[in-house]
């Protein structure tokens, strides 16, 4: 996925790896799993996408990959 539109009309590029704009996201719970050496890519299949927008603060949260559609939050304050 090369770029998103957000909410508020900014074009998020997401073809620069890494990129500045997605997070990763793990439950402290499945990160405690992990002990020792970690495989990179088991520990990557458990975390969530989330997609910064540096315009209105936005994160959209794939929970499951980018297949489905995001959950958007937006700050209050």
């Amino acid at each position: 996925m090369p770029k998103i539109k957000c909410y508020c009309g900014e074009v998020i590029s997401l073809s620069e790896i890494p990129s500045l704009n997605q997070l990763l996201l793990i439950s402290d719970v499945e990160f405690d799993k992990f002990r020792g050496k970690v495989d990179v890519e088991e520990l990557f299949e458990k975390m969530k996408l989330v997609v910064y927008c540096n315009s209105c603060k936005r994160l959209h949260v794939y929970y499951n990959g980018f297949d489905e559609e995001a959950t958007i939050y937006k700050i209050d304050k």
